[in-house]
C-alpha cells in the first residue's frame, strides 16, 4: 500500500488532537486555504446563477437514489484485507462512490468523497492525495447538475469516519448529521487515530445532530430510508437501507465488506476496529438480507460499481 495512506494504516501517524498533517508545511497550507477560498467563491456564484433562473430540483413523488463518481483508490496489498494474491487474482483497486437519496420529505447525502472539492480543479485533471486517493470530479458539481447545493441537503450521514468517506463533510454543516455516538466519539477523540482526517469534518461538530446508540434510524419515518447500525470496521460503522419502488430493497453496506472475497471466504481486514464485532455484524446482515430480499452493494467493489448507473441517471 503506497504513500501516506499506508503509513496511516500501519503507524496511525495523524495528530488527531490538532487535525493538522505535520507533513503540511506552511506554504502548502496557505495554498490549500487559497483554493478553498476560490471554491467558496465558485459556490456563491453557482448559488446566484440558480437564483437567477436555473431550474431547481423538483421534489419527486417517490424515493430516488443518485450515485456520484467520487474517485478511485489505487492498487493495494490484499493482505490488508485478510486475503492473499492467489485468492484475489487481480489488482485490489477500489471505486469510491457518493450517494444522494431524494425523498418526498427531504434529501440525504451518504458518504461524501475522498478528496475535498477545494483541491479538485474544474478542468478534469485527476488529483492524487495520500499517494492512493484519486478524484477528478467535484461532488458539488455533480449535485449542481441535479439542481442541488449543499445547503439544500436535509441530512448528511457517512458510513464511517475513514478519510475516503469524509472529504467534503464540512460543506454539509447546515444539514442534520446522523451518526452513531461511538463514531462521533472516535472522530473527535484527542487520541491518535488512524485513517482519519479531522479537518474534513470538524465543522459538523456544531451541526444539528441525531446521535444513535448502536441503533437503527428511520430517517423519514416511513421505512423507506433506514440507517442501520453495523459496528466492527469502526466503532460506529453504519449502513443505509433503501426501499425503492421499482429496483426493490437495497443495502449500501459501507465498508462492511471491501471485496466479495471477504464475504465468501470470511476474511476481515487487518485494520478493522474489532474483528469479532465485524463478524457478528456480518452474520446479522446476512440474516437481514435473507429476510428482506435486499440487494447488497459493496460500495468500493469495482465489479459492483461497473453495473451501477451514475447520475443524472437514478434508481427508483
Amino acid at each position: 500500500m503506497p504513500g501516506r495512506w499506508a503509513r496511516t494504516l500501519y503507524e496511525r501517524d495523524r495528530d488527531a488532537s490538532s487535525g493538522e498533517d505535520p507533513a503540511l508545511i506552511p506554504i502548502d497550507r496557505a495554498r490549500r486555504r487559497l483554493k478553498q477560498l476560490w471554491l467558496a467563491l465558485a459556490l456563491v456564484g453557482s448559488g446566484l446563477a440558480l437564483a437567477a433562473g436555473a431550474t431547481p430540483a423538483a421534489v419527486p413523488a417517490t424515493l430516488r437514489l443518485y450515485v456520484f463518481d467520487c474517485g478511485t483508490i489505487a492498487a493495494m496489498d490484499p493482505v490488508l484485507f485478510g486475503l492473499t494474491a492467489g485468492e484475489v487474482k487481480r489488482d485490489v483497486t477500489f471505486v469510491t462512490p457518493c450517494y444522494l437519496v431524494v425523498h418526498p420529505k427531504g434529501t440525504l447525502i451518504w458518504d461524501v468523497g475522498q478528496v475535498p472539492d477545494a483541491d479538485i480543479p474544474d478542468d478534469g485533471t485527476e488529483v492524487v492525495q495520500q499517494g492512493i486517493l484519486k478524484s477528478k470530479r467535484r461532488l458539488t458539481s455533480q449535485l449542481a447538475a441535479l439542481g442541488y447545493q449543499p445547503k439544500d441537503i436535509t441530512y448528511v450521514a457517512m458510513s464511517h469516519y475513514h478519510a475516503d468517506h469524509t472529504a467534503n463533510a464540512n460543506l454539509f454543516r447546515g444539514s442534520t448529521w446522523i451518526v452513531q455516538q461511538a463514531e462521533f466519539d472516535i472522530m473527535f477523540s484527542e487520541a491518535e487515530v488512524g485513517i482519519r482526517s479531522p479537518e474534513t469534518y470538524r465543522e459538523l461538530k456544531s451541526s444539528k445532530r441525531i446521535a444513535l446508540s448502536n441503533a437503527d434510524h428511520d430517517v423519514f419515518g416511513d421505512g423507506t430510508v433506514v440507517i442501520k447500525t453495523a459496528p466492527g470496521h469502526t466503532p460506529g460503522h453504519q449502513m443505509l437501507f433503501l426501499k425503492l419502488a421499482k429496483f426493490g430493497p437495497l443495502l449500501l453496506a459501507g465498508d462492511l465488506y471491501h471485496l466479495p472475497e471477504e464475504r465468501t471466504l470470511d476474511r476481515v481486514p487487518t485494520f478493522d476496529f474489532d474483528a469479532a464485532m465485524t463478524r457478528a455484524t456480518r452474520r446479522n446482515v446476512e440474516d437481514f438480507l435473507k429476510r428482506s430480499g435486499a440487494t447488497l452493494w459493496i460500495q468500493h467493489d469495482p465489479a459492483t460499481n461497473a453495473r451501477v448507473a451514475i447520475a443524472p441517471a437514478y434508481y427508483d
